[in-house]
């Protein structure tokens, strides 16, 4: 599975391609995280809508509740948490923890094929001009 193009092409989509680093680069997982240069963001009401956007724009369909679910488990498997208690809403949790030190965050989760997709952006209120993007894709 080449993931480096796969995941080259959604970050190009966001026009953040330049000073990207892999922040997860194994087998089946690779995770780049990156500043979103994209202009195209100020066309939408909200992260989620831009980020939902960007998934279909790439050919990725939008996940349910039980494909993150799916998605989650997989991370950990991959990751080899072997802990009692998963952390399935680790995207909620994500976003909550930057919420409450006063940045905007949302995420966005996608599935092509036996792809998984997540894209999850976030910057400080003050100063929207650094929106920091990972995307992640697994299989």
């Amino acid at each position: 599975m080449m993931l480096n193009v796969k995941i080259g092409k959604i970050v190009r989509s966001l026009d953040a391609f330049k000073g990207s680093k892999p922040v997860v680069n194994k087998e089946e997982m690779i995770a780049v995280r990156s500043i979103c240069r994209d202009l195209e963001f100020n066309d939408y009401n909200s992260i989620k809508e831009y980020l939902e956007a960007k998934i279909k724009q790439n050919g990725y369909e939008l996940m349910d509740e039980d494909d993150k679910l799916i998605m989650v488990n997989r991370i950990n498997e991959i990751m080899d948490e072997k802990g009692i208690f998963p952390d399935e809403m680790g995207f909620d949790a994500l976003k909550a923890s930057f919420e409450n030190i006063g940045c905007k965050c949302d995420y966005a989760l996608g599935k092509k094929d036996n792809l998984m997709l997540g894209i999850s952006m976030w910057y400080n209120e003050e100063d929207d001009l650094h929106k920091f993007v990972e995307v992640m894709v697994l299989y």
